[in-house]
């Protein structure tokens, strides 16, 4: 991760957040922090059914004049008699199967033109998902997946967000309850529902909202986001490359250990609270490793700092 550490440094991109895991030096970073980097992302048009014809909203980006206006097109035709000052347009004549496209005016000059947009015709967009197969814990017990937390970032530099999706199985567990999990897997899709990849975490990742958290930017400036995560022994990138030990196994199988706390615990027949040991992982390495936005390779993996 040397590299990407350096070009780090330069942008101040997630300084914060890897100068609080030791990863490097935040003093550094921030004095060599130059102008604030920025996604590069098109006009992001949409258009969805209203109580009046067609509503069309599109983006302002960062680097637009200050006294940029639009111009709105529907199936090819200016439908703007003039350039407006906003950022979204009630076309009372716009259908179902309109088509829109926008363009920014800056001192009298219209830009590129916007890529088409189609009505939304549900007033949202539906994106298919690839759901993962039902699996087995060791004791047996069967458990399926549903979709979790989410982020978004423009993975392969097209100037559209893709979606960063979590898999948690239906066995997820919070930290204070013991008991196996299936493993954690993260996807990422476009907005059109194609699937660039799956990360497995593996098993040494226990799943439940307090240990998986992900994090999406481009953190070295190249245009394409990278993905952020703790991995641990057996996890395995979307090249089916193994991080760590893909033999080691973490996972405790039985055992428990009194504690005070009631919250996740079992009575024993002599009254007192008992955590049990069975699933949690209590020992083994972690780590932290980079991964490739537009392929799910990683890229680079890195001991990770308890603090």
């Amino acid at each position: 991760m040397h590299d990407l550490k350096l070009r780090l440094r330069r942008t101040g991109a997630i300084v914060p957040v890897l100068a609080a895991l030791g990863l490097i030096s935040s003093a550094p970073a921030l004095a060599e922090a130059g102008p604030r980097q920025m996604e590069v992302l098109n006009r992001g048009v949409v258009a969805v059914p209203a109580a009046n014809g067609v509503l069309v909203s599109w983006r302002l980006l960062g680097n637009d004049a200050d006294k940029t206006s639009f111009n709105v097109y529907r199936d090819g035709k200016k439908i703007t008699s003039k350039p407006i000052n906003a950022t979204n347009f009630a076309d009372t004549k716009g259908t179902a199967i309109s088509v829109y496209k926008v363009a920014a005016v800056t001192a009298g000059k219209e830009s590129a033109v916007s890529a088409d947009a189609s009505v939304w015709a549900a007033g949202y967009l539906s994106i298919p998902l690839n759901k993962p197969a039902d699996g087995t814990t060791p004791d047996g017990q069967t458990y399926s997946y549903t979709a979790n937390d989410a982020a978004v970032g423009d993975l392969d530099g097209d100037g559209r967000y893709e979606i960063i999706l979590k898999w948690d199985p239906t066995n997820a567990k919070d930290n204070s309850q013991g008991g196996y999990t299936g493993n954690v897997l993260i996807d990422a899709y476009t907005l059109d529902g194609k699937q660039f990849w799956r990360i497995d975490l593996g098993r040494n990742i226990r799943a439940g909202a307090h240990y998986t958290q992900f994090q999406v930017a481009d953190y070295d400036g190249d245009g394409k986001a990278e993905i952020i995560m703790k991995t641990a022994d057996g996890s395995k990138d979307a090249q089916g490359k193994v991080i760590g030990d893909a033999n080691a196994n973490w996972v405790e199988d039985g055992g428990e250990v009194a504690q005070g706390d009631r919250t996740g615990s079992v009575v024993a027949s002599d009254g007192r609270l008992m955590a049990q040991y069975k699933g949690r992982i209590l020992k083994g390495p972690e780590y932290l490793s980079v991964f490739e936005g537009a392929t799910g390779r990683v890229l680079d993996t890195v001991d990770f700092a308890n603090t």
